[in-house]
């Protein structure tokens, strides 16, 4: 289920698994890819996430609100601390990054 505001920036395959959520006012760039794990699981994610391309995101796990995941990025952990930023494979927490309506 999207949330208002949600924002397709780039033309490419995006895949969701229905059972995700995605918060509102969030970013979600070509080839992401957001599915249930073997358990039947899929992401929640917060408020204004932007999901870079390439991102794979899948599982019961929990993203908190203003989280930026990085290009190509695999994430299979929960990350609930708002506006920081996520990297790699697996991903990882590379920085905090402030408010989302006031990063330059």
């Amino acid at each position: 289920m999207f949330d208002y505001g949600l924002r397709i920036n780039h033309y490419g395959t995006i895949v969701v698994n229905t059972k995700a959520r995605i918060g509102k006012w969030c970013d979600i760039h070509a080839c992401v890819n957001i599915g249930e794990s073997l358990d039947k699981k899929a992401p929640c994610l917060g408020d204004n996430c932007w999901i870079g391309p390439g991102a794979k995101l899948f599982g019961g796990i929990t993203i908190g609100n203003g989280v930026m995941i990085g290009a190509g990025s695999v994430v299979n952990k929960s990350f609930t601390e708002n506006n920081i930023t996520i990297v790699g494979v697996p991903a990882r927490k590379i920085k905090d990054t402030g408010d989302p309506y006031h990063r330059v």
